[in-house]
């Protein structure tokens, strides 16, 4: 017989709150978390939130959620695609790594499916507010529609200077070179000068 596996980690994951939020499934809340509760690791795939008071975050397919008080929302997140839903409360804004922002007006829920960094938001209910990380006008987008965000790939910067690798200090010193002799010219000996001495001669008497 098989052994069970352990259930994996869902594409959902508590990263803030501030306040009181309970989790909920299937209409029967399974825990609430408060400040300085521990986040726990969710490995369900779909999971609603409903904030009793302050905010909570959830990061789910590369996305950030960020629902207020009084908002009841659902998150479900599999294979590249994530499905948002609020049934009731505040908005509730969804916003990527490159900025582009998605907010969700009560009774409305979005589709989201991610492919080779880009977005592609589909509205399934109700209505939501689009907009881009370079600003300018929100697009209201309809039930029924979609629109394409485009995640920008961040290039490293040009110019970089090369790294360079300082050398390696194994601890051996290198070879001492042999001593050599200095080479000193010799010069070469002059004989002495030799005076011939004078010859003193006598006068004879």
């Amino acid at each position: 017989m098989a052994q069970d596996k352990a259930p994996k980690a869902a594409g959902l994951k508590i990263t803030k709150i501030t306040g009181t939020v309970n989790l909920m499934k299937d209409g029967m809340v399974v825990m609430t978390l408060k400040p300085g509760d521990a986040l726990p690791s969710l490995v369900d795939p779909s999971m609603t939130f409903a904030v009793v008071e302050g905010s909570i975050e959830v990061e789910a397919a590369g996305q950030k959620i960020t629902a207020a008080t009084g908002a009841n929302f659902t998150v479900t997140s599999d294979n590249g695609q994530m499905n948002v839903a609020l049934t009731a409360g505040t908005p509730v804004e969804i916003k990527n790594t490159a900025g582009n922002t998605v907010v969700l007006t009560e009774n409305s829920e979005v589709k989201m499916i991610m492919t080779n960094g880009n977005v592609e938001v589909t509205v399934v209910t109700g209505n939501a507010m689009v907009s881009s990380s370079s600003g300018g006008a929100s697009t209201n987008v309809q039930a029924g529609e979609k629109i394409d965000m485009v995640v920008p790939v961040v290039a490293p910067p040009a110019g970089t200077p090369p790294v360079v690798t300082p050398p390696v200090d194994d601890g051996i010193e290198p070879p001492t070179p042999p001593f050599e002799m200095p080479v000193i010219p010799v010069m070469p000996v002059e004989p002495p000068s030799v005076i011939p001495s004078q010859e003193l001669s006598t006068s004879a008497g």
